[in-house]
């Protein structure tokens, strides 16, 4: 018995979701580093809702890079990206940001890296 509870909670304790460190991003435009310069984040133009952007990660080693954008405390859909590898070993996605109908122009971006999760937060114009 004792043997089940302890494999019980080794795997909760497992399927628990840390939180991403974060880091804020005055200008996505010019590019912002994250965890220690092994990331780069960067944007063809500024972000504004509805109007599509190219966003471009640099990660030289991963296997795959997801992206996701989010308003924190605020239900926005599910704003999921697969960034597809270029052949200069960049990743790069088109995003489409949704309109905020009370205004707000505060994001979170969650960029996944080979399943390990980071935060980068930025305004909208």
């Amino acid at each position: 018995m004792r043997l089940i509870v302890l494999f019980v909670v080794l795997a909760l304790v497992g399927c628990a979701k840390q939180a991403a460190p974060v880091v804020s991003c005055a200008a996505l435009t010019q590019g912002c580093a994250l965890d220690q310069d092994k990331l780069f984040v960067k944007t063809d133009r500024a972000p504004t809702p509805l109007k599509p952007f190219a966003l471009t990660v640099r990660a030289p080693v991963a296997q795959a890079v997801n992206v996701e954008v989010q308003m924190q405390g605020m239900e926005m859909g599910l704003n999921r990206y697969r960034l597809i590898r270029q052949a200069n070993g960049e990743w790069r996605a088109t995003i489409t940001l949704p309109v905020c109908v009370t205004g707000r122009r505060d994001w979170l971006m969650l960029i996944e890296v080979d399943g390990v999760r980071r935060g980068l937060t930025f305004q909208t114009e």
